[in-house]
């Protein structure tokens, strides 16, 4: 009778643990590349938020931080993909357009930039008012 209990338990358990909120899962996984990041251990940190996407792929968060740890290992074309993909999933996700908007700057399309980072300011970020006081 005991052996039937025990693995009743372990049958439950293991239902509720495939259960769990994916939601959260992403955001965990999230918080975990995060940490590893201000760490510079970036290729970890992308296969954490890669992870975090096969549960939550709207998240423009995860996708602006996917950039930033490309960018951190100095691929700039796919930081640029990824903070595409982050104004892609939610248009007024402000921090990628003003990450993308350096990588326009980067490449000399100043009016690209300039787009980028009036578009980030119109959306509320007040931080980006020294380059955007260039902008026509």
């Amino acid at each position: 009778m005991r052996n039937c209990i025990a693995i009743f338990a372990i049958i439950v358990l293991t239902v509720f643990a495939s259960c769990e909120n994916p939601k959260r899962k992403a955001i965990d996984l999230k918080q975990e590349g995060i940490a590893l990041m201000y760490q510079n251990k970036f290729n970890p940190a992308i296969e954490k938020f890669e992870k975090s996407l096969e549960y939550n792929d709207k998240d423009p968060e995860t996708w602006y931080y996917i950039g930033n740890a490309w960018f951190g290992l100095k691929d700039v074309d796919k930081a640029f993909e990824n903070y595409c993909k982050a104004i892609e999933t939610d248009s007024t996700y402000g921090q990628a357009y003003i990450n993308r908007g350096r990588i326009f700057k980067e490449r000399g399309d100043h009016d690209a930039a300039c787009s980028d980072w009036l578009t980030a300011e119109k959306l509320g970020i007040k931080t980006i008012r020294e380059e955007t006081k260039f902008c026509k």
